[in-house]
C-alpha cells in the first residue's frame, strides 16, 4: 500500500474503486460529503487528494489523517482514510472529603480545563499542577491528587474526575521580618491575624487569610500614617514534621504621610473618602490632583459653590512628607431653583428624572444638591437623551446666577437646550436576507420609516437583527450600515447590509456531570435537540431551566468544536449537583407590647415585654434524583413553638411552574393575650404559575385546634374549649405587579383567599372564609410614591352546633386577629375588635366578670394610605400614614362610624395617623412608626390574677365583692411605636 501524497504518478488518473476509512469518521453525513472531494467511480487526481485533506484538517476533528491507495482487484485504485481523531475536554469534575476553602468550584476552575476545547498534551499535567498549587496555596501540603480519565469515543471527549485525598492543613509560624520594618516584630505579627487574640494560637492557612495577613500588616501601617509602606511575601517554607508554614515578608516601612487641610476643617473620615492616596497607597501628582477635586465636590454639596482648592507638598526631614490641601470656602450658598429653558419635544418631568441637580428641601438637601460635576453630567444626560431621540445637532449649556433675585446666599442654576433640528428617516432598506425572513426582526426595530434617526437606535436594531439570527443557528452573521440624504432636509435614507453567513445545527446535546439527578428531570429542560439550528439563545434558556431546578450548583455549557468548518456541532452541558443537605440557624428578639397569656391580668390591651427568638432549618435536596426537597423548620420563643415538615415537588407532571408541597405542621402560640392556641396540621398543596404576575394556590388543610390558658369566664364553656377539627378546602389568588417587591414605587399587588370548612371535609365546624388584599402604589412626582393597600375579610358559619350561638361558633385560633405594625398601627399586635365585657347572667346562670381582653372576630377592614416622599439624602425618607379599620364581630356590624358609643361597642372604625422613617439598606427599608390614634376604644378591664378573677360574681351585690372585683376603665393607649425590616405593604 502507498501514500499517495509520497507516490502521486503511480495512481494519477486512475479510477476510484472504492473509498473506506481506518474508522468512523465523526462527521455528519453532509459534512462528509462535503468534505470529500474524492468519488468512487471518479478518477484520482492529486489536487483533489490535497483538497479533501485540507478539508478535512478544516473540520477540526482529525490530528491527524493520510490517504493511502493500493490497486483493486478490477484495475482501479481502492482509497483508504487514516485518520485520528482528536480528542476535546468533557465534563470536569472533583471527587473526594475535603474541606473548604478551596471548594470544588475552585478546584475545578484551576484546571483550566475547558469544555468542548480540543485536548493538548499538556492538559492534564497542568491541571495536576494547578490543583496542587491551590491546595498549596491553601496550607494542604499532604494533598494527594489522582486523574482519572473516562474516554466516550462516540462524542470524541475525555471526561475528568480528580479525586483527591487533602490530608490536614498547616498552621502558621511566627513570619520572619525583612527590610525596613521600624515596627516591632511584635506588632508586625499581630497585624497579620494569623494567631487568635488572646489565647495566641496560631490559625489554619488559608489563601484568603495570606492575603489578608499581609493587608492587615499594610493596614497597621497606615495607621501609623505610613500609607508608602510596601509589603511582600517572598517566600513560604513548609516544615512537614511541624506542619508549620513560616512566611518570610520583605517590609519597606517608607515615610510618613500627613495629609491636613487649612482654612477649613474635613474629618480624617472624609479624607480618607475622598483622597485617594490613602487607597492607592502612594503619593503622585495625579492622585493628588484628583484628591483636589474630590474635596471641592464634597464643599459644593455642602453648599460652597465658589470653593477654591489647592495643595502643597513639602518633606519634612527624611521620614515625613506633608500634604496640605488649602481650602478657601467662599460664601456659602442654597441652590433654590434649576430652570430649564428652551426645550419643546420633552417636558420637564422626563427631563429631571436624569439631573442630579436638586433645589434645597426643608429637610432633603438643606443647601441643595449641587456640584461643577454633578452640573456637567446633568448637560451630558440631557444632551445624550436628545440624540437618541434624532436630535443629532443639540446643545445644553448651563449657567449659575447668584444672589437669585437680590437675595444674599440664594443660587439658582438654569439649563439652556437648543435642540436643534430632529433627524427623521425617510426609509429602511434591508439588504441580505434570504435564509431567514424579515419578519422575524422588523417589529422589534427601532429606526424605521418616520422614526428619530439616532446612532443609539441603529445600534439597538444591529443587536435585535443578530440576536435573531444568532437565536436561529448564524453565529457568523455580520450587520453594517449606511445613511444616505434623504427626499427632505435631515431626512436619511438607511440601508442594512446582512451577511448571513451559513446557518449551523445541533449534531447532538451531551450532559456531563450527573451522578444522582435523573436523566428526565435534566432533558425536559434543555431546549435544544438534534436537528435544530444551533442557537446560542437557546443554548443560554437551557442554562437558566437547569438551574432553576434548584439541584444544580453550577452549570456549564460550551460548543464543542466551535472553531472547526462544520455546520453539525454538538452542544454540551457539564453540571455539578449542589450539596444535597443544607443547614440554617437564627437569632433573633421582640421588643414591643407583646401577647401572650399571664397570671396577671392588669394589661388587657397588652404590656411592654422581650422575647427572644431561636430558628433553624434542615433541607435535603433533590431527593430521589427528582429535584424534590424535604425540609424540617423550627421556630422557638416566648410567644410561639412551631415545628414543620415540608414536602416539595415541583414541576408537577412536568408543568412548568405547577408545584405540589406536603406540610405537617405542630404549633403553639402565646401571641393573642386571651388564651394560648396548640394545633396540629397536614395539608397539601398545589400552586400553579399561570403568567409571571399571577400564581394560584390550591389547598386542602386538616388541622386540630385547642385552646388552653383561657381565663375570662366568658369563654370558660365546655362547648368554646373542647378541640376542634378543622377540614378546610381553599384557593389563593396572588397577582403582583409591582416594580419592586421590598420597596415598590408603582404597581399593584392584589390577593384573594376563599376557603369552606365543612363536615364533608372532616370538620367538626363548618363556615366560609374570605380574605381579599388590594395594593396600588402611583409615583405622584419624581420622588413621592401615594400608596394605598385595603383588606377585607369575613367569615359564615352554618350549620352550627347546639348550644353555642353563631359569632362564638368559629373556634378562637380561628377568628380574625388584627392591629399591629403591619395591618393597623393604631392598635398594639393583636388588639383591634372585640372584647370580653362580661355577662349578667352565663350558661348555667353564673354571671361573669369583664376583663376586656380582645375575642377576635368574624370579619376585618382595614384601609392604609401612606405618602411616602424624600427626606434626608438619599437613603434616608419619610411617611405620612392614616390608618382606619377594625376587627368586627360579624359582616353585619362592619360600620364606618367614628365614634364609640359605649364601653361595650367594639364595631366602629378607628382612625390613626402618624409619621414613620425609612432608611434604604440592601435588604429592605429599616422603618419606624408613630401613630396617634384619634378615636382609640375604652373599655372596663380587671386589674388583678387569673384566681382573684374566679373569686368575682357580679351577681351578687356590690357590697359583699371584694374590692379586687371592680372593674377598671381603661382605653387602648393613643401613641404607638413600631420599628421592624421592610415596608408596611
Amino acid at each position: 500500500m502507498a501514500n499517495i501524497a509520497a507516490q502521486p504518478q503511480n495512481f494519477e488518473g486512475r479510477r476510484i474503486d472504492s473509498i473506506s476509512y481506518s474508522s468512523k469518521p465523526p462527521l455528519h453525513a453532509s459534512e462528509l460529503e462535503r468534505a470529500q472531494i474524492l468519488k468512487v467511480g471518479q478518477p484520482l487526481r492529486a489536487a483533489d487528494v490535497s483538497e479533501t485533506i485540507e478539508r478535512l484538517y478544516a473540520s477540526g476533528q482529525f490530528d491527524d489523517l493520510r490517504i493511502e491507495a493500493e490497486n483493486s482487484p478490477s484495475g482501479g485504485v481502492a482509497v483508504r482514510i487514516v485518520t485520528e481523531n482528536r480528542w476535546f475536554i468533557g465534563s470536569v469534575g472533583v471527587r473526594g472529603k475535603m474541606s473548604n476553602p478551596p471548594n470544588r468550584g475552585q478546584l475545578v476552575n484551576a484546571t483550566q480545563l475547558n469544555l468542548g476545547t480540543p485536548v493538548e498534551e499538556s492538559s492534564l499535567p497542568a491541571a495536576e499542577s494547578n490543583i496542587q498549587r491551590l491546595f498549596t496555596a491553601n496550607g494542604l501540603y499532604e494533598a494527594v491528587v489522582t486523574p482519572q480519565v473516562v474516554r466516550d469515543p462516540a462524542a470524541q471527549q475525555l471526561n475528568f474526575t480528580f479525586v483527591v485525598k487533602t490530608g490536614k492543613r498547616a498552621k502558621y509560624a511566627d513570619p520572619v521580618i525583612r527590610g525596613n520594618a521600624i515596627l516591632s516584630e511584635k506588632a508586625i505579627s499581630r497585624a497579620t491575624g494569623w494567631k487568635y487574640r488572646f489565647i495566641g494560637r496560631a490559625k489554619r492557612v488559608t489563601e484568603g487569610r495570606t492575603r489578608g495577613g499581609l493587608i492587615g500588616i499594610q493596614d497597621k501601617y497606615a495607621k501609623e500614617d505610613r500609607l508608602m509602606a510596601r509589603v511582600d511575601m517572598k517566600s513560604l517554607d513548609y516544615d512537614a514534621k511541624t506542619r508549620r508554614l513560616t512566611p518570610t515578608i520583605e517590609v519597606d516601612a517608607g515615610p510618613k504621610v500627613q495629609v491636613t487641610t487649612v482654612e477649613a476643617k474635613v474629618s480624617k473620615g472624609n479624607l480618607r473618602k475622598y483622597v485617594p492616596v490613602y487607597e492607592e497607597r502612594r503619593v503622585d501628582r495625579d492622585l493628588l490632583v484628583e484628591g483636589a477635586r474630590n474635596l471641592r465636590d464634597y464643599f459644593q454639596r455642602q453648599g460652597y459653590f465658589d470653593v477654591d482648592v489647592d495643595f502643597r507638598q513639602r518633606q519634612v526631614g527624611n521620614d515625613e512628607i506633608v500634604v496640605e490641601y488649602v481650602i478657601s470656602r467662599g460664601q456659602r450658598f442654597k441652590l433654590v431653583d434649576v430652570k430649564l429653558e428652551g426645550h419643546k419635544y420633552f417636558n420637564n418631568e422626563v427631563l429631571r428624572e436624569r439631573m442630579f441637580l436638586e433645589p434645597a428641601g426643608l429637610l432633603r438637601f438643606r443647601q441643595g444638591r449641587y456640584s461643577e460635576a454633578l452640573r456637567k453630567k446633568d448637560e451630558e444626560n440631557i444632551a445624550n437623551l436628545y440624540r437618541s431621540n434624532g436630535f443629532r445637532d443639540v446643545k445644553v449649556s448651563s449657567l449659575v446666577e447668584r444672589d437669585l433675585k437680590g437675595k444674599a446666599g440664594e443660587m439658582g442654576a438654569s439649563f439652556r437646550i437648543d435642540e436643534g433640528v430632529q433627524w427623521i428617516v425617510d426609509s429602511l432598506t434591508i439588504n441580505g436576507t434570504s435564509q431567514i425572513g424579515k419578519d422575524r426582526f422588523e417589529a422589534k426595530l427601532s429606526s424605521i420609516a418616520g422614526q428619530p434617526f439616532a446612532e443609539i437606535n441603529v445600534a439597538a436594531d444591529r443587536a435585535a437583527i443578530l440576536t435573531t439570527y444568532y437565536s436561529g443557528g448564524f453565529p457568523d452573521t455580520t450587520f453594517l450600515w449606511e445613511s444616505q440624504p434623504g427626499a427632505a432636509p435631515n431626512h436619511v435614507q438607511l440601508v442594512y447590509n446582512i451577511t448571513e453567513g451559513r446557518q449551523q445545527f445541533v449534531r447532538d446535546v451531551l450532559v456531563g456531570g450527573v451522578r444522582v439527578t435523573k436523566p428526565s428531570l435534566i432533558e425536559k429542560r434543555l431546549t435544544l435537540a438534534a436537528g435544530d439550528p444551533l442557537s446560542l439563545v437557546n443554548m443560554s434558556e437551557g442554562q437558566k431551566r437547569l438551574y432553576d431546578t434548584g439541584v444544580l450548583a453550577k452549570v456549564t455549557t460550551a460548543v464543542q468544536n466551535s472553531s472547526g468548518d462544520t455546520l453539525h456541532k454538538l452542544v454540551l452541558y457539564d453540571v455539578e449537583e449542589a450539596a444535597r443537605y443544607t443547614f440554617a440557624v437564627g437569632f433573633g428578639a421582640e421588643f414591643a407590647r407583646l401577647g401572650g397569656t399571664a397570671t396577671t391580668l392588669d394589661s388587657p390591651a397588652g404590656g411592654t415585654g422581650f422575647s427572644p427568638r431561636v430558628s433553624f432549618d434542615v433541607t435535603r435536596t433533590n431527593m430521589f434524583g427528582l429535584g424534590h426537597s424535604a425540609s424540617i423548620r423550627g421556630r422557638f420563643s416566648t410567644l410561639q413553638t412551631r415545628a414543620s415538615f415540608n414536602y416539595v415537588a415541583p414541576r408537577l407532571q412536568s408543568v412548568e411552574g405547577r408545584n405540589i408541597t406536603l406540610t405537617a405542621l405542630f404549633d403553639s402560640s402565646r401571641d393573642v393575650r386571651t388564651f394560648s392556641s396548640r394545633r396540629q396540621e397536614g395539608s397539601v398543596q398545589i400552586s400553579q404559575l399561570f403568567s409571571r404576575a399571577t400564581t394560584g394556590l390550591f389547598r386542602y388543610t386538616l388541622r386540630r385546634v385547642t385552646t388552653s390558658d383561657v381565663v375570662i369566664p366568658t369563654l370558660l364553656v365546655p362547648q368554646l374549649l373542647q378541640p376542634v377539627r378543622i377540614g378546610l378546602l381553599s384557593a389563593n389568588i396572588v397577582q403582583d405587579r409591582r416594580d419592586d417587591s421590598t420597596d415598590a414605587t408603582r404597581g399593584i399587588f392584589n390577593t384573594f383567599d376563599v376557603g369552606i370548612a365543612s363536615r364533608y371535609l372532616g370538620s367538626s365546624r363548618s363556615f366560609v372564609r374570605g380574605l381579599a388584599r388590594t395594593a396600588t402604589y402611583h409615583r405622584i412626582t419624581r420622588n413621592t410614591v401615594l400608596a394605598r393597600v385595603t383588606t377585607f375579610g369575613v367569615i359564615l358559619p352554618f350549620s352550627i352546633p347546639a348550644g353555642i350561638e353563631r359569632n362564638e361558633s368559629i373556634p378562637l385560633p380561628e377568628r380574625f386577629f388584627g392591629g399591629g405594625s403591619v395591618s393597623h398601627r393604631g392598635f398594639p399586635d393583636n388588639q383591634a375588635g372585640p372584647r370580653d365585657i362580661g355577662v349578667p347572667a352565663a350558661i348555667g346562670g353564673v354571671a361573669t366578670q369583664p376583663t376586656g381582653f380582645p375575642l377576635g372576630g368574624n370579619a376585618l377592614l382595614f384601609n392604609i394610605v401612606e405618602l411616602r416622599f424624600p427626606l434626608i439624602g438619599d437613603n434616608i425618607r419619610g411617611v405620612v400614614f392614616h390608618d382606619a379599620g377594625n376587627v368586627y364581630r360579624g359582616i353585619g356590624d362592619i360600620s364606618f362610624r367614628a365614634s364609640q358609643r359605649s364601653d361595650k361597642d367594639f364595631n366602629y372604625m378607628v382612625h390613626a395617623v402618624g409619621f414613620g422613617l425609612r432608611y434604604k439598606t440592601p435588604i429592605g427599608p429599616v422603618r419606624g412608626d408613630l401613630s396617634y390614634s384619634l378615636n382609640p376604644p375604652r373599655f372596663v378591664g380587671f386589674q388583678g390574677t387569673a384566681l382573684q378573677l374566679l373569686q368575682c360574681d357580679p351577681s351578687r351585690p356590690t357590697s359583699e365583692l371584694p374590692s379586687f372585683c371592680q372593674g377598671v376603665p381603661q382605653r387602648i393607649n393613643r401613641f404607638q411605636f413600631f420599628f421592624s425590616i421592610g415596608q408596611t405593604f
